[in-house]
């Protein structure tokens, strides 16, 4: 029953929750049918059957005016970001580069999704995350492979998938915005039936994708060889433990006394990045992570992706000489990046503090 489930979400995106309005449709019909003559029966559940159809038409607004998410991070064009962009191109050439959005953002991360405009049903569009402290960690080798990676997530129709059952999720949940379900009976009714199965499609959705990200690595490696892939998979694992060990958790330790904002993240990366390279990567302290992945983690544990490579223990890698960020961003656009993301953090944290 649920596989059934999860492959008509995955098939039917933000419309799989049609059933759900026919089902309402068919109750109401049923009800004002029995309205002449079982007049009794038809008050008594008036309180259930008025509201699931109030519901049904919520949920029937949400599928057609789910709103497109905003991007909060900047676009970068191929003038600004020619090695980034040279890379994708390189390894996608199956929609226009009109319908690519490439983006920056200041995590530690990479990611890939996908966005149908005109009520779900045309347009595909693509859009890539590349996170700034990736860029400046990594060399130009590791963030090609991890490119493959995301590219490799789009040509298995990965992201077609999780775009159809995060719209679904969406699409459901968009019902709240018009049921409040601490403040109406409505909304408290929809609340029961649809949080187990949004809890169950939010599991069913980190299972898919760690699912997903192994066939990602071993296709992608069949593109950049398996080698490189492994040597990104590790670096991005091993350098991002140590910028969170010697940059993240120390500043969360200063904001906590400062009376003004200390120095931003992306300039501590930076100035300290010699000395987060300078360590070896220590193949114990990454193959002692745990062998199963976190039920709330959408990515499989390091050792698992490894094994899915051909890969018994953590190899011996190359650490980075040179920065990805120099290579494959225009250096104006590096510069206002770091700047931009920043200044942001900077002015958060003195409002957190209470400087204005």
């Amino acid at each position: 029953m649920r596989k059934s489930v999860t492959a008509v979400v995955l098939a039917l995106g933000r419309y799989a929750v049609l059933p759900v309005v026919a089902v309402a449709a068919v109750l109401l019909a049923a009800w004002l049918a029995l309205l002449d003559d079982h007049p009794v029966l038809v008050l008594a559940a008036a309180p259930v059957v008025l509201p699931l159809a109030t519901c049904a038409v919520a949920l029937a607004i949400g599928l057609l005016l789910l709103p497109a998410r905003r991007h909060d991070n900047p676009a970068v064009d191929e003038s600004s970001a020619p090695g980034l962009w040279a890379i994708w191109n390189a390894f996608d050439r199956t929609l226009p580069r009109s319908r690519r959005t490439l983006l920056i953002d200041r995590e530690v991360n990479a990611s890939i999704a996908e966005r149908k405009r005109f009520a779900g049903l045309f347009r595909r569009e693509l859009t890539m995350t590349f996170g700034l402290p990736l860029l400046i960690l990594l060399d130009e080798r590791a963030v090609r492979a991890i490119v493959a990676h995301e590219v490799t997530h789009a040509t298995l129709q990965h992201t077609s998938g999780s775009a159809n059952l995060a719209e679904f999720m969406a699409a459901a949940e968009n019902i709240f915005d018009h049921a409040d379900p601490d403040n109406t009976i409505t909304g408290r009714i929809v609340y029961v039936l649809l949080h187990a199965l949004l809890d169950w499609l939010h599991k069913e959705y980190r299972v898919l994708s760690r699912r997903n990200e192994l066939e990602a690595d071993r296709d992608a490696a069949e593109w950049v060889g398996r080698d490189e892939m492994a040597r990104a998979l590790v670096l991005a694992e091993a350098l991002g433990d140590r910028v969170v060990e010697t940059v993240f958790k120390p500043l969360e330790k200063e904001v906590l006394g400062a009376i003004r904002a200390p120095a931003p993240p992306l300039q501590r990366i930076i100035t300290r990045l010699a000395t987060i390279r300078a360590e070896p990567i220590d193949a114990a302290a990454l193959a002692s992570k745990p062998a199963e992945p976190d039920e709330k983690s959408t990515h499989p544990p390091l050792r698992a992706r490894l094994a899915n490579l051909g890969f018994a223990d953590i190899p011996s890698i190359d650490v980075p000489k040179t920065s990805a960020a120099d290579t494959v961003l225009a250096a104006d656009t590096l510069t206002q990046l770091v700047a931009r993301f920043d200044d942001e953090w900077s002015r958060r944290v003195n409002e957190h503090i209470g400087i204005y």
